[in-house]
């Protein structure tokens, strides 16, 4: 604790609180991170499940409304 010169504590500047609010939040989001396993892609029947979905299983489809390919991506 910080003291001034008559012994009673004194807050804390507006730098001292900042750091460690972000130290404290930097924690919390990278402790569950710490944890995560590699990441995998997906298999190609569950990208041709998707678009069977969105766009009847055609890779190549122009729909016309602003959306191209089997998983109706925009430009």
């Amino acid at each position: 604790m910080l003291l001034n010169s008559k012994g009673k504590h004194r807050r804390p500047s507006k730098t001292i609180r900042f750091a460690t609010l972000a130290g404290i939040t930097g924690a919390a989001v990278a402790v569950p991170l710490m944890g995560a396993t590699n990441a995998s892609a997906a298999s190609v029947s569950t990208w041709d499940a998707v678009a069977q979905c969105e766009s009847g299983g055609n890779w190549s489809i122009n729909t016309g409304n602003g959306y191209y390919g089997g998983l109706q991506f925009s430009q």
